[in-house]
């Protein structure tokens, strides 16, 4: 794979924001990683423990560093199990929105965000670290995409992507009848927000691009770096028309918000 890294012009990195901007706006939150087995959540990396999930049990998740993760999740608390609506109690049980249970608080501990409250429930955002090898390698939107792409060539297609959409439910949209781009996001715990993680874009069913801010690889594609969080794996056989055609779309979709 070729690979190049220069410097686009200000208006194509203002273009690329304001892409990811409005992607923002439109995107919901998806299910990404699970625990590989009973895992032990902690309230900074090598911390103290706060809570235990069971296998299984999705969140969200940002790297962190040296094989930590921080993660996210919702979860439902009986109200006798908290203290003043702030603090969640030892052994109090935790329940997903099925009200079947995921885990338990190992300690007491204050949960990242109060949602609201259900009945003689309250709904909590909670969050904390874990250890990468407690997350399952199957579960991981990367991996999966890195091994589809190590198997196709430069003219994917859509359909090529099918099982991958459907493992990771990606949201969607169409533009002008011509691009549809599919998206991952993860949460930022200093904005208090969901961010990009994976936006595949394709130009009448044949992949044009793909943004991520982890490692994603691609062998017949060429890639750049975008700053330093986003880069990009890109088809080098549609024209400068084309791509410029897309980015304008996007800007204009922008502007209607």
């Amino acid at each position: 794979m070729l690979k190049n890294k220069f410097i686009f012009p200000y208006s194509f990195w203002a273009t690329i924001f304001c892409l990811i901007s409005f992607i923002l706006i439109i995107a919901n939150n998806v299910k990404a990683e699970t625990t590989s087995g009973t895992c032990t959540i902690k309230d900074d990396l090598n911390g103290n423990n706060l809570y235990e999930l069971r296998p299984g049990i999705y969140f969200e998740v940002k790297p962190e560093k040296n094989g930590w993760h921080r993660i996210l999740l919702k979860v439902w608390v009986q109200k006798k199990f908290t203290y003043s609506e702030e603090q969640i109690l030892h052994k109090a049980k935790l329940f997903d929105e099925n009200r079947k249970q995921i885990g338990i608080a190992i300690n007491d501990f204050t949960p990242y965000k109060m949602l609201g409250e259900i009945d003689s429930m309250y709904c909590f955002q909670l969050s904390g670290y874990i250890d990468q090898n407690c997350i399952d390698a199957n579960s991981v939107p990367e991996n999966n995409l890195n091994t589809l792409l190590s198997s196709i060539n430069q003219n994917a297609k859509l359909d090529t992507f099918g099982m991958h959409f459907k493992k990771f439910p990606y949201s969607s949209f169409i533009a002008n009848n011509k691009f549809q781009s599919y998206i991952l996001t993860e949460p930022d715990f200093i904005l208090q927000k969901n961010t990009p993680r994976i936006l595949i874009v394709f130009y009448e069913q044949e992949l044009i691009a793909i943004f991520y801010s982890r490692e994603v690889k691609a062998k017949y594609y060429d890639s750049i770096e975008i700053g330093s969080e986003y880069k990009l794996i890109y088809n080098s056989k549609f024209t400068e028309k084309t791509k410029t055609e897309m980015l304008e779309i996007f800007r204009k979709k922008v502007e209607e918000y």
